[in-house]
C-alpha cells in the first residue's frame, strides 16, 4: 500500500473515531490538486460536504450484537472466494481459446479457396501455392490446438 494512501487512511480513520466520540460534524472536501480531505470544520478555501449523518457509530452497543463468524466459517469463505476466482479465470481462458479457435477456423476456410493477398498499403502480394499451403497448415495446427 503506498505510503500516501496509508497516511490518508489513518487520518481518515482517526477522524471517524473522533467524530463518533464527540458526535460532532465531519466534513469532506477536495482540494485544487484533487486530494480528498476530512475535517471537523469546513475549509474557507473550498466547498465542503457535511458527511456526519452518513457515518455509523463505531463504538455503539449495536456492534456487540452483530453475529460473529466462527473461525471455521472464515476459511470456508476464503476457500469459496478462491474457487470462484479460479472458476472465473478458467472461464476467461476458455473464452480466449474459443475466440482463437474461431479466428483460426475462419482463416483456414479463407485459405482453402482462391485467395488474393494484399499488403498494408492495399497492394496485391503474390504467393506461391506452396506458401498458401504452408499458411493453411499453420492455421490447421492452430485449429487443432485451440479447438480441441
Amino acid at each position: 500500500m503506498p505510503i500516501k494512501l496509508l497516511y490518508l487512511s489513518s487520518i481518515f480513520g482517526g477522524l471517524l473515531m473522533t467524530a463518533n466520540v464527540n458526535a460532532g460534524e465531519l466534513y469532506r472536501w477536495v482540494d485544487d490538486d484533487g486530494r480528498v480531505h476530512f475535517g471537523d470544520r469546513p475549509p474557507a478555501h473550498a466547498e465542503a460536504k457535511d458527511i456526519s449523518g452518513n457515518l455509523t457509530p463505531i463504538n455503539s452497543a449495536d456492534a456487540t450484537t452483530a453475529p460473529r463468524r466462527s473461525q471455521s466459517e472464515q476459511p470456508r469463505n476464503i476457500e469459496q472466494q478462491y474457487q470462484e476466482r479460479l472458476n472465473r479465470e478458467a472461464q476467461e481462458r476458455q473464452q480466449q481459446r474459443d475466440k482463437a479457435c474461431s479466428k483460426a477456423r475462419k482463416n483456414l476456410k479463407i485459405l482453402q479457396g482462391r485467395v488474393v493477398f494484399f499488403d498494408d498499403n492495399g497492394k496485391e502480394v503474390r504467393r506461391t501455392e506452396r506458401e498458401r499451403e504452408q499458411m493453411a497448415l499453420d492455421y490447421q495446427r492452430q485449429v487443432n490446438l485451440y479447438c480441441g
